[in-house]
């Protein structure tokens, strides 16, 4: 005896048509058994920040947060400005007089170090180095006026090169002992990421 279908399953069926249907076309297949083929890879392949399957995107929302902790944790106010002009964030205190300074932010799962002189136009501004940001904990964070920047610049040589005089803007991909030597200062280390940012300032 035929069981009796609820609406649902005739108003699904009538949605399709079995017209020209064959019962039981694959049954042969399928008492033969089946197999499950696993797919394997490196687990690191499912890693969007992993070298090689680096997502820009991901690595700029890692970055911020990573920097975003480091302010707060320095006890700073944060705000993301609705349009991207140049400035990444706003930070600012506002305990006894009201004080802020615009950051733009360079994250990387590398140690690249880039400055661009387009960005010289910003009163106070901050650049943010974020450094390894696939290493989770691992992560590290630099924070230097604009002007400091240059004087890294000089103090390397950057700003001798081709592509700082003739186009503006100087780009490496992995600092070496010395440069890091240099932005040592800048740190922000999670024990006294506050006095960093003042002796920046």
């Amino acid at each position: 005896m035929k069981t009796q279908s609820n609406k649902s399953e005739q108003a699904l069926r009538s949605s399709f048509d079995f017209s020209k249907a064959v019962r039981g076309r694959h049954s042969d297949r399928y008492a033969k058994g089946r197999t499950v083929t696993l797919l394997t890879g490196a687990p690191e392949m499912d890693d969007p920040l992993a070298p090689g399957e680096i997502d820009s995107q991901l690595v700029e929302i890692a970055g911020k947060h990573l920097l975003i902790s480091r302010l707060v944790a320095a006890r700073y106010e944060v705000a993301e400005p609705l349009r991207d002009r140049g400035i990444d964030l706003i930070v600012y205190r506002d305990e006894n007089q009201f004080n802020a300074f615009p950051v733009q932010m360079k994250a990387s799962t590398q140690e690249s170090f880039s400055l661009d002189r387009k960005y010289e136009k910003f009163s106070n501004l901050h650049i943010a180095y974020v450094w390894n940001v696939n290493a989770g904990d691992g992560g590290e964070v630099y924070l230097l006026p604009y002007d400091q920047a240059l004087k890294v610049m000089d103090a390397k040589g950057y700003s001798r090169t081709d592509s700082w005089t003739k186009n503006g803007n100087y780009f490496v991909r992995n600092a070496g002992k010395e440069l890091k030597a240099l932005l040592k200062p800048f740190r922000m280390q999670l024990q006294n990421p506050r006095e960093k940012i003042l002796a920046a300032g």
